[in-house]
């Protein structure tokens, strides 16, 4: 009874080790900790960056329809979590852009806002909804082009790719919030994205844009490492080393008393 309560407590450890940020996909930042406007910060392991009222642009372009406001990022052993909150309607028809993701640490960005480095896109702006796709062919923004760096806030949009799955997705509008808000949820499986998307854990960044790229926003954090699970023969093994270890402490206890008897 004691080996066997041995074995599951070791297996119950191996699977409570996996960990769950346990976000759910609704377009709420509710259970990041998060009140847009109010308290920015998320609670827990999430990262974030704000920039709510700072455009890419000078005072005179500024315009509240195109700020972008924060966004936030945690993972666990299954997933990726992304928010996004905005001014900018995500809701068709419009032209936002796609959500850009670096997961290889090669990610840089120009002084005026220029990404390179993205080798996955989730659709956000274009269809469908949520999906994500491997080295994508970026189309870049149509406004406010800066030698020799190119169009500022570039790239927005995924003309297309290599389709590998999609999303968990959910998108709200708020009306009353500010002069009107979108939130962005995703979920994103690290199945879905190249080697479990950085298994021992790694950096991952992220980038989002509309059609001019009037503002921008971008992202890096870490991934949190993917543990490795026994396979059943070792659990298997184990099981059988803790019986041998009993059985053979058994037998040297009746030798003992076999002795002294």
């Amino acid at each position: 009874m004691e080996r066997r309560g041995a074995v599951l407590l070791l297996l119950g450890w191996v699977l409570a080790s996996t960990g769950t940020a346990g976000y759910t996909i609704d377009g709420s930042l509710h259970d990041w900790g998060v009140i847009p406007f109010v308290k920015w910060a998320p609670s827990g392991s999430a990262v974030y960056t704000e920039t709510n009222n700072i455009n890419l642009y000078a005072a005179e372009y500024y315009s509240e329809l195109y700020d972008v406001e924060a966004m936030y990022f945690d993972s666990d052993a299954t997933h990726f979590y992304v928010a996004l909150v905005t001014s900018y309607p995500l809701l068709a028809p419009s032209r936002a852009g796609d959500l850009g993701l670096d997961l290889d640490g090669d990610m840089t960005i120009s002084e005026h806002g220029i990404v390179h480095g993205l080798e996955y896109a989730m659709r956000v702006g274009s269809s469908p909804l949520g999906q994500i796709l491997h080295n994508p062919v970026w189309d870049d923004t149509s406004a406010y082009w800066h030698d020799p760096d190119g169009w500022q806030g570039s790239p927005y949009d995924a003309l297309g790719g290599t389709p590998v799955g999609f999303a968990s997705v959910a998108i709200q509008y708020y009306p009353n919030m500010e002069l009107g808000t979108y939130i962005l949820e995703a979920a994103l499986s690290r199945d879905l994205l190249g080697g479990s998307a950085g298994a021992a854990g790694g950096p991952a960044g992220f980038h989002f844009t509309m059609y001019c790229g009037n503002d921008s926003i971008n992202l890096t954090g870490t991934a949190v490492p993917i543990p490795k699970i026994p396979a059943p023969g070792a659990l298997a093994l184990g099981s059988l080393g803790v019986g041998l270890v009993g059985w053979r402490r058994t037998m040297i206890g009746q030798r003992l008393r076999l002795r002294c008897s």
